[in-house]
């Protein structure tokens, strides 16, 4: 994992299970129903969880098979930065 890609999560100020989230789809792409049995949580935080991740660009739609949507991190820190001018510098 970069580390610039660390440092601009570790700006991001998310709670534990949005990084735990984070780190589950940067081993593999998940549905929502996927990470609530991961997580053990309830589908509406998760739902929560996602959209949030979502909001900050940090996570994006990977593939559509029928109804499910995957999910895959954002980890191109160019791309992060776009989305939210002023969270890390670049050198």
């Amino acid at each position: 994992m970069d580390k610039q890609y660390c440092s601009y999560l570790a700006q991001c100020k998310l709670k534990s299970t949005e990084y735990r989230i984070i780190l589950m789809l940067l081993v593999k792409s998940y549905t929502s129903s996927q990470l609530v049995k991961e997580l053990g949580c309830m589908k509406n935080n998760t739902d929560k969880y996602i959209k949030n991740l979502k909001s900050h660009g940090l996570i994006e739609i990977d593939r559509i098979e029928g109804a499910n949507k995957f999910y895959k991190p954002v980890t191109d820190i160019k791309k992060l930065t776009a989305i939210m001018p002023g969270q890390m510098k670049i050198e």
